[in-house]
């Protein structure tokens, strides 16, 4: 993917204003955002009515609109289903502000795994997948700290900034597995070889280890 500039996102909003009739499925997910970025926020202007508060100038929302596109184009929301699904999201909202471009776009890319997996994890079944496990080491002690609803908040987040890596590839490397069968040293061979000391070769504690090490040969053997 080309780099996501200011100069790239005002060319694709200039395609916008000059062709206004294209439809913004037939996009590339390039331009898509660009495309679509006007009737997310006449939208989002439509369900949440103090949006005035905070955007008080014209160069303010054009400020949002750009970083909406750019949000979008990076995160990967590029198709209307996302799209539709963020905007029930937000309709869901509580909140009469419109939503920073990082929450919407979680909300655009949220199935409610995140929730599922927050279940699984505060009933303390096993996590379903290595991305659950990384959530759950960076803050599953802070959340059983919190009430329910900022305990949820804190997972939600962590979880789609762990997610957010996903898909970019940079999970850390996962640690080297040990081998499954009992690695045998070559001291173990020797002492296998050797088997146990004559106890009576040897004194104190020496002679005690030896004597129990005759003794476990002896029940293995079945004697």
């Amino acid at each position: 993917m080309k780099p996501i500039t200011y100069e790239a996102i005002q060319h694709e909003l200039k395609i916008l204003s000059a062709d206004g009739a294209t439809s913004a499925e037939q996009q590339s997910p390039d331009t898509f955002a660009a495309q679509i970025v006007n009737m997310i926020l006449r939208e989002l202007r439509g369900i949440h009515p103090g949006w005035r508060a905070s955007i008080r100038s014209e160069q303010e929302y054009e400020t949002l609109k750009l970083n909406y596109v750019k949000a979008m184009m990076e995160q990967g929301v590029n198709t209307m289903v996302q799209v539709q699904r963020g905007l029930r999201m937000a309709r869901a909202n509580p909140s009469d502000f419109i939503p920073g471009p990082g929450k919407f776009c979680a909300w655009c890319l949220d199935d409610n795994a995140w929730l599922s997996a927050y279940q699984r994890m505060m009933t303390q079944r096993a996590p379903q997948s290595r991305l659950e496990r990384l959530v759950r080491n960076e803050c599953e002690f802070d959340t059983r700290t919190l009430s329910q609803e900022k305990s949820k908040r804190l997972f939600e987040k962590t979880y789609h900034k762990w997610l957010q890596r996903e898909r970019n590839g940079t999970l850390p490397q996962q640690p080297a597995r040990l081998p499954p069968r009992t690695v045998t040293t070559e001291f173990d061979r020797l002492r296998g070889e050797r088997g146990v000391p004559d106890p009576n070769t040897l004194t104190g504690i020496f002679k005690r280890v030896a004597e129990l090490g005759q003794r476990h040969q002896s029940n293995k053997m079945g004697k």
